[in-house]
């Protein structure tokens, strides 16, 4: 049971375990972890790595275009892999190209659930064997605390650079941020974000413009609540203000799921 998990790194007889699970250990918790699209994903990359066998691409070790094609398919929500812009094809290239597909190999491969290497075989682990063993809960939550405490975020906003590292203790102030804030109640993405970044003193070498502000605004959405709603923390709620342009996030709101992972995490960052 995924509550083992907790008693490992907290321990049974402290008392916020006792309330965590008083709090959070509902039917309607562990079916949200079961219907999370994440974790299904993650799963399905799991089985088709132990089920098929992958050679890595020869310099990044990422999986080679024709395993993407087989793959990505399979997602609950099935990425765009080849992009039509007026009469221009955009074909996929690299795993890279592939955010969705990319974030979850990530997770999987950090989180010691899949080995492999550039020209190498991509193999299951006995970690990844164990993990499809488990209930959706205790999956979710080690897929979690893979991407709070053991991911450099910058990977998810690379189009820019703002260093190799975040800030210490970004994270820890994060995650202390999200969960200040109320289950259900609409939060301004601005704010929110411009909050943070100056607590953290995130991109504090970024030369101040209104195009750098922007950008760092952009970062904190890739890298702070992209993940978070994949996670199923939080809700985004996002405007198009232009037909031309992607829809800009404005507001969110932190589910009563994200707020028992929030709380577990918290919980469990004593061991991270």
């Amino acid at each position: 049971m995924m509550d083992d998990m907790m008693k490992t790194a907290v321990g049974s007889d402290d008392w916020e375990y006792e309330v965590w699970i008083a709090e959070h250990l509902t039917p309607e918790v562990l079916e949200q972890a079961r219907a999370l699209p994440l974790r299904r994903d993650i799963i399905t990359l799991l089985t088709y790595v132990r089920d098929n066998k992958i050679t890595g691409a020869k310099t990044s070790g990422n999986f080679p275009r024709k395993v993407i094609r087989e793959l990505a398919p399979l997602f609950v929500e099935p990425p765009v892999l080849d992009e039509q812009i007026g009469d221009k094809v955009f074909s996929l290239r690299t795993e890279y190209d592939v955010w969705p597909l990319y974030f979850r190999h990530l997770l999987a491969e950090i989180g010691d659930l899949v080995t492999g290497g550039p020209a190498r075989r991509i193999r299951l682990t006995g970690e990844g064997a164990r993990f499809l063993e488990v209930d959706p809960l205790q999956q979710t939550l080690t897929l979690l605390t893979v991407w709070w405490f053991r991911v450099n975020w910058l990977v998810a906003f690379s189009a820019f650079d703002l260093g190799e590292f975040l800030p210490d203790d970004f994270e820890l102030i994060t995650l202390d941020r999200m969960r200040m804030l109320p289950v259900g109640r609409r939060t301004d993405f601005r704010p929110f974000a411009e909050s943070l970044i100056l607590r953290t003193g995130f991109g504090r070498d970024v030369v101040d413009s209104e195009m750098n502000r922007g950008i760092l605004m952009n970062a904190v959405r890739r890298m702070v609540l992209q993940p978070c709603a994949d996670f199923g923390i939080v809700e985004l709620e996002s405007n198009r203000y232009d037909p031309w342009l992607p829809p800009e996030l404005v507001a969110f709101s932190v589910t009563p799921f994200g707020r028992a992972l929030l709380n577990a995490l918290a919980l469990l960052s004593r061991d991270a």
